[in-house]
């Protein structure tokens, strides 16, 4: 069977078509190369600044952990009176639980290791096989 060119074409498209919407292929990856500063008081300062975010990243853990407890415990409360066969339960709404905010923590701690003379360097990584 002979294919003609633009029948050749147009499968070729379609196979490349597939091969991308398959999740085979390229996919660009932002890959990030930190440059300490080379003075001893900037390096004071960048480990200043990995222990704030240490510290930022905790607090908000036992934030998120007290919430959820409350959730928890306004739930158990509530369960227990309807258990007990009371008629006038009240059932408290649950607090909103704001989730982690890792993004934030990294720009902060990014903006402080440059202001510490670090630098930071971007570079875009071809992952997934094949790149264009």
């Amino acid at each position: 069977m002979k294919i003609g060119k633009g029948h050749f074409w147009s499968l070729a498209a379609a196979a490349a078509i597939m091969m991308v919407l398959s999740g085979c292929g390229r996919y660009a990856q932002t890959e990030q190369e930190m440059h300490p500063p080379t003075s001893p008081e900037g390096q004071m300062c960048v480990m200043k600044c990995e222990r704030d975010r240490k510290q930022c990243i905790e607090n908000e853990k036992i934030q998120l952990k007290n919430c959820e407890h409350h959730n928890r415990m306004v739930r158990l409360e509530f369960e227990r009176c309807i258990a007990s066969g009371a008629t006038n339960c009240y059932h408290a709404s649950a607090l909103p639980c704001p989730p982690l905010r890792s993004d934030s923590w990294e720009d902060e701690y990014q903006h402080c290791y440059e202001s510490c003379g670090g630098s930071i360097e971007e570079k875009e990584v071809c992952r997934g096989g094949w790149c264009l």
